[in-house]
């Protein structure tokens, strides 16, 4: 659930007051602690615009979606001429990746 609240641009307490919880509630949902009645993830799924599936499917399909996203953000706060050298290490990190998985 982190990782889609992340991608739409929510903060937990912007969540909490979309479905109607308290930001702690939506703290434990998303560390493990808390268990969300069905209503309650059905409304969340709702407030991400995503499926209720996909906080279990996607979760062992895309797990690296949320380090994407981290990366990306991180990267638009930097001067353009660092962002691209900043994607132009990336993509030889990833040409070296290939590389030694032949």
């Amino acid at each position: 659930m982190r990782k889609y609240r992340i991608m739409a641009g929510l903060t937990q307490e912007e969540l909490a007051e979309k479905v109607n919880c308290s930001n702690s509630h939506i703290g434990q949902i998303e560390n493990g602690r808390g268990i969300p009645s069905l209503e309650t993830i059905t409304l969340i799924a709702n407030a991400l615009d995503v499926s209720v599936d996909w906080f279990i499917i996607s979760d062992l399909k895309h797990p690296e979606l949320i380090y994407l996203k981290d990366i990306c953000d991180k990267i638009q706060t930097y001067p353009l001429r660092t962002r691209i050298v900043t994607c132009e290490m990336i993509q030889h990190l990833l040409e070296v990746v290939d590389e030694s998985q032949k």
